[in-house]
């Protein structure tokens, strides 16, 4: 899932992908007879919707309310630059929109509509259009009902979206392509879509193939340029989701009277088959535990756009196109985990969010946090909890070994979900899961709070009243709810009712509070007694909302659990009785609450070294989240805690590149030593240090020495980004910091401070000052440096900029030191560039529409080539020294073309470079050089 350049439409189709709900009021009988049309030269799909709706609420009906799901991309986002919003679509800006072309009666008389606003549900533009208002002719009596015929149209985007979209020759729509009978409470803040009955007949071209979300899937007529299908369902649904498109892949089975049509665009085939064997094993699970699926036919699509991503609907599951493309990249079976957990949580949604409905808006836990809890949980039932459990299916071979060095640590539970959360409360994004998105004051959170956050309350409720009754509550709510609506309020009941327990004080918290929970284990006193050794523990942070598990580790080698009620622990706990003295105490020993700080639970505290020397058949350390990690390698020494922190020193030998190593006897005396240190301590601020010692000779201390140590504060504002809630962004880091240059026997000490401002999502604009201050009293003269950069992205048309940018770099007082000088550092084509005192610098960068994008170009089954992106330049500038008879004159310019490819690494992770050459144009010592820049970003020539 993602939330990207567009970040408003990019929540809508991430929370869209897990529900549409009915709403509060009870959903009416509704029954559509649908003939739609596909044309594919307008991108389009048009026809007539015949709607038959009985009316079965307690007063007459005097108007009735049709949601126009795709008028909410019809206009642009206003408040977000353009050039933000061009990754999503093929060539800029393209709107989806549903026109309305008549309304008439049973008898064909035209009736009266309107076209009115929704309120600020999850953006606050492109709403104008977002209801179809129909009069009645006179009030429909209740129990009574009434035909309509509507006759529409609606528009695909070219965009890479995923959903709502066309990409290529492939159509993705899941809800709302049609009309789509809603409630009153539409207009009042709910986004409510009801299920009904649908019959759907679709015309498209000869050419085309159909998969949609439906029980049967029926051929009614064909001839040489037009195809038609008829789809119906055997109970209402909230929709009837479409993928057309040429050339699919398609591998069918079936389990226990389930269809299963397993899917892909060309070439993807064995992923279809593979996606086959994981989906009857989840059905039979699922059904197992929670109940049987009522599909009669389910769809597993591969969606056309780029990326790890999961989206549902009615009979339907579609899975981002680098799940299926990537999936033996970089090494055979490298995502079977990760597609396996995708897969689970998308059939989820079919029990809950799609089966089961909610709130879109305020509510979307019932669809996601539970969607995340079973799928979680059959994870860790077939793959273990506690374990690496993502890639410890790998075998041994070269990639395999470097996938499981970087990333074999990996935990679902522990590192994809919890370590979210974890980073939620460190940026102080956490808020109430419940509450409409207009209301919330980070929506930065929304995802961690709906799917991390959510899985794990639920989590915490099953310790809460046990995994069997916390079962007993998900299988009673399919049986009952199925195509309805529930709120939290009626599961809040329900798991009252299951469990007789009292649960109001937990939703309180949990969901509709922002309630933190941090246990803690200050100590313990384990004390000889008659018969057997008594332990008193010492515990801070326990509330009355959670029992307290705890595993003592006794001195005998055994593990005495216990557990402590929920109101144990306001006062010292009784004493834990055991045969043998208490060595160590882990509170939550499961895992199952949803704790700030997992270090605190362990006393003594949980320290683990790594070394070669460790027995690696106890398995890898890798990076627990209750642990600090200290590494010992040969060549120095590490620490890290969670994402938080970490640092490194490294003594490596020294190696002058101007010198050949032809043996071991070639090699330097002289040593490197690398240090690092990074700090996450607020949302506000991070703490950095960086240490490079060169050519250092330990006879003698001498080398080189480069090293600073700073702070970085970031200051948020709230830019309107089209979002309902409040959007935070660092616009503004200072930087504040110490550090020394030169030779180590006589350092220069300089303090540095930065400011850089970057309204990057709605100007494209940076600009940034450095003052360098030399610190005096130690030798040399004081000194001083200021540097002011800025930089504009111009937008010149779709996907094409030109890049602006300004350095002026001035002294402040006498000669600066040569460690500190200025350097034209840019440019490629001259071998000498002159270093100096005062300098000026401009570029103009023209990035053209990529050649290539999304390609998925092979390279050694090691990666694909995703785009390739022409640019050309012009950048130069002068250097001038402080020169007192001759001054190199110091100007420098040159041109170049280059092409940036990218390709896609592992989990998500990308690589870009370009390749390019330079020519000079005006400079002493220049020529034509071709040059290679790693890791280009925009504002990097800048």
């Amino acid at each position: 899932m993602r939330i990207h350049s567009t970040i408003v439409l990019s929540i809508f189709l991430l929370l869209i992908s897990g529900v549409i709900t009915v709403g509060q009021e009870q959903a009416p009988d509704t029954a559509y007879d649908i003939t739609i049309q596909l044309d594919p030269d307008q991108d389009t799909i048009s026809g007539t919707q015949r709607v038959t709706y009985t009316n079965r609420t307690e007063d007459p009906v005097v108007l009735l309310r049709f949601a126009l799901i795709a008028n909410w991309g019809a206009e642009q986002n206003p408040y977000l630059h353009p050039a933000v919003q061009d990754a999503q679509y093929i060539h800029g800006f393209d709107p989806t929109y549903t026109l309305i072309h008549s309304v008439t009666n049973a008898v064909g008389e035209a009736l009266t509509y309107t076209l009115n606003p929704l309120p600020p549900l999850l953006q606050i533009y492109s709403l104008e259009n977002g209801i179809l208002s129909v009069e009645l002719p006179t009030p429909l009596p209740v129990g009574s009902s009434i035909d309509l015929e509507i006759e529409f149209e609606t528009k695909f985007a070219a965009a890479i979206t995923g959903d709502q979209s066309v990409l290529g020759d492939t159509y993705v729509w899941r809800f709302g392509w049609n009309p789509v009978l809603v409630g009153a409470s539409a207009e009042e803040g709910r986004f409510e879509l009801p299920a009904a009955n649908y019959t759907v007949e679709v015309v498209i071209p000869a050419n085309f193939d159909l998969l949609a979300g439906a029980d049967h899937q029926e051929l009614i007529s064909t001839t040489d340029e037009l195809v038609t299908l008829r789809l119906t369902n055997d109970r209402p649904v909230r929709s009837v989701p479409l993928v057309l498109g040429k050339s699919f892949d398609v591998v069918r089975s079936e389990w226990q009277g389930t269809e299963i049509v397993s899917a892909t665009l060309e070439g993807g085939e064995s992923f279809a088959r593979i996606a086959l064997t994981h989906i009857e094993e989840l059905l039979a699970y699922y059904a197992a535990t929670y109940g049987p699926l009522p599909n009669r036919r389910l769809v597993i699509m591969e969606n056309p756009a780029p990326g790890f991503f999961g989206m549902a609907a009615d009979g339907m599951i579609l899975v981002g196109s680098s799940a299926v493309r990537l999936r033996d990249m970089p090494a055979l079976d490298a995502y079977a985990r990760v597609n396996e957990y995708l897969l689970a949580h998308e059939l989820a949604h079919l029990y809950w969010g799609i089966g089961i409905g909610a709130d879109f808006n305020a509510e979307n836990w019932i669809s996601e946090g539970f969607s995340e809890y079973l799928s979680i949980t059959y994870f860790e039932e077939k793959h273990g909890g506690f374990d690496p459990n993502l890639l410890s299916h790998l075998g041994e071979g070269l990639i395999e070994d470097v996938l499981l060095e970087s990333f074999g640590y990996l935990n679902l539970r522990q590192h994809i979900s919890e370590s979210q959360y974890l980073a939620l409360l460190l940026l102080g994004f956490d808020e109430p899961i419940i509450q409409p998105m207009i209301d919330s004051q980070y929506i930065n959170g929304l995802v961690a709070r709906t799917y991390n956050k959510g899985y794990l309350v639920l989590r915490a409720l099953e310790a809460v009243i046990g995994k069997d009754q916390l079962n007993e509550v998900l299988s009673q709510a399919h049986a009952q709810w199925q195509t309805a609506l529930v709120s939290v309020e009626d599961l809040r009941a329900l798991a009252e009712d299951v469990s007789g327990e009292d649960l109001a004080s937990f939703f309180d918290a949990w969901l509709y509070g922002s309630t933190q929970y941090d246990a803690s284990i200050l100590g313990f006193d384990s004390v000889r007694a008659a018969d057997g050794y008594e332990t008193t523990l010492e515990l801070a942070g326990a509330n009355e909302t959670f029992p307290l598990e705890i595993a003592a580790m006794l001195e005998d080698g055994t593990i005495q659990e216990a557990v402590f009620a929920a109101d144990c622990c306001s006062a010292v706990p009784a004493p834990l009785m055991t045969d043998s003295p208490v060595v160590s105490i882990h509170l939550d020993p499961g895992e199952r609450l949803p704790d700030a700080n997992r270090f605190n639970n362990h006393w003594p505290r949980r320290i683990l070294l790594d070394h070669p020397l460790r027995d690696k058949e106890k398995g890898e350390i890798g990076k627990p989240l209750d642990a600090y990690v200290i590494e010992l390698t040969p060549a120095g020494i590490a620490g890290q805690f969670r994402n938080e922190q970490a640092w490194s020193l490294m003594v490596l030998p020294h190696v002058d590149p101007d010198v050949a190593v032809d043996s071991l006897d070639d090699l330097s005396e002289t040593l490197d030593v690398v240090g690092s240190f990074a700090s996450f301590v607020s949302r506000d601020l991070r703490l950095y240090a960086t240490l490079l010692v060169t050519a250092l000779d330990p006879a003698t201390g001498s080398g080189e020495l480069d090293a600073f140590a700073y702070a970085q504060i970031s200051t948020y504002t709230n830019p309107l980004v089209g979002a309902a809630g409040t959007y935070w962004d660092p616009t503004l880091n200072t930087t504040l910091g110490f550090g020394v240059k030169g030779t180590t026997l006589q350092p220069i000490p300089y303090l540095g401070l930065t400011f850089n401002y970057a309204p990057i999502l709605t100007s494209f604009f940076a600009t940034q000052v450095d003052l360098v201050l030399g610190v005096p009293g130690v030798g040399i003269e004081p000194f001083g440096s200021l540097e002011l950069s800025v930089a504009k992205r111009l937008r010149l048309w779709p996907l094409c900029y030109l890049d602006v940018g300004l350095a002026i770099s001035e002294t402040l007082f006498v000669d600066l030191p040569n460690e500190f000088l200025f350097s034209l550092d840019r440019l490629h084509a001259f071998e000498y560039l002159p270093m100096g005192h005062h300098q000026q610098y401009a570029s103009m960068e023209l990035t053209l529409p990529p050649i290539v994008r999304n390609a998925g170009y092979a390279i050694f089954n090691l990666t694909r080539l995703d785009s390739i992106t022409p640019s050309v330049y012009l950048r130069g500038g002068r250097t001038q020294a402080n020169c007192v008879d001759v001054c190199e004159p110091g100007i420098r310019v040159e041109a170049g073309a280059a092409l940036s490819l990218r390709f896609p690494l592992f989990l998500g992770t990308s690589v870009e470079f370009k390749v390019g050459l330079a020519q000079p144009l005006i400079g002493m010592d220049g020529e034509l050089s071709p040059f290679i820049e790693f890791g280009s970003t925009w504002g990097a020539s800048f």
